[in-house]
């Protein structure tokens, strides 16, 4: 197959860009980079899993579960079916997490998934460390292997547990406690692009409006906080009201993060203050 054929299955299938997944599936089976194969774009290309791989992907398998790498922050994570893909729009999460996190602090992560939030967190802030949280075993050894990968298991430790649940002794106080939990609604997931099918469900929804998660994460782990510690999850654009009512239930600032669209993507929250 040639570039060109292999893109036109590609948009065949729906895929917008295709003849950039095109030339990212030849680099990976093949090693020919992208400036050889635009030099010579009627070059035919027969590596071993090379048709295997356009084939599930004009199946609307995702492209990074073939890749079995995909970058987030701009550091390379390891990602299969155990876990959520890395995208963009968390970044702007993770970029306030970084932010909130002062020299010499402690962050908490909890929903690890790929461990993608806390593990650019801790390479990008300084004499920093923390801890993550996650759900399914399989998912928390894919999360220590990619902190590990990054030069960074010293700094963090990964846990498997519930984050519904109080994981943690009353005094053990985090700066930071971000969070990007199953948050999307049931009925929205039939809306949703094919290739969500393949990530893990529990990953995405909690089969109910969304918030089942966020309400325990705000009630308990503000507790958790140190006097400024910011608590910061990711949530959908049509949470924020409701989010912003759990918050100021349970005492907490609410602030709004945007993403680099200009649309709501998740928001910060501190303890207030009691007024002397």
């Amino acid at each position: 197959m040639t570039l060109p054929e292999i893109a036109k299955i590609l948009a065949g299938a729906g895929i917008e860009d295709g003849k950039f997944e095109a030339g990212l599936l030849i680099s990976h089976f093949t090693g020919v980079s992208r400036a050889a194969m635009l030099a010579d774009p009627n070059r035919e290309y027969d590596a071993p899993g090379l048709a295997e791989a356009v084939e599930k992907r004009a199946r609307r398998y995702p492209l990074q579960y073939i890749l079995g790498t995909w970058e987030f922050m701009g550091l390379p994570f390891t990602v299969n079916e155990n876990c959520l893909i890395p995208r963009p729009d968390t970044e702007c999460v993770t970029e306030a997490a970084i932010s909130a996190l002062p020299d010499g602090g402690r962050v908490l992560d909890l929903c690890t998934g790929s461990g993608c939030i806390i593990a650019s967190v801790l390479h990008y802030t300084k004499n920093t460390a923390g801890c993550a949280v996650e759900l399914y075993p399989g998912t928390a050894d894919l999360a220590r292997k990619n902190i590990e990968a990054l030069g960074l298991s010293r700094r963090c430790t990964v846990i498997t547990g519930d984050a519904a649940e109080d994981l943690f002794p009353e005094t053990e106080k985090f700066h930071v406690i971000v969070s990007n939990p199953p948050y999307i609604a049931k009925d929205e997931m039939e809306t949703l692009a094919p290739e969500l099918d393949h990530e893990p469900r529990a990953a995405l929804t909690d089969e109910k409006d969304g918030l089942t998660l966020i309400e325990p994460i705000i009630r308990i782990y503000r507790n958790h906080l140190t006097e400024d510690g910011a608590l910061i999850l990711e949530h959908g654009w049509q949470q924020s009201d409701a989010v912003r009512a759990i918050a100021e239930k349970y005492g907490m600032s609410f602030e709004i993060i945007r993403d680099l669209g200009g649309n709501i993507r998740g928001a910060i929250m501190r303890r207030k203050r009691l007024k002397e």
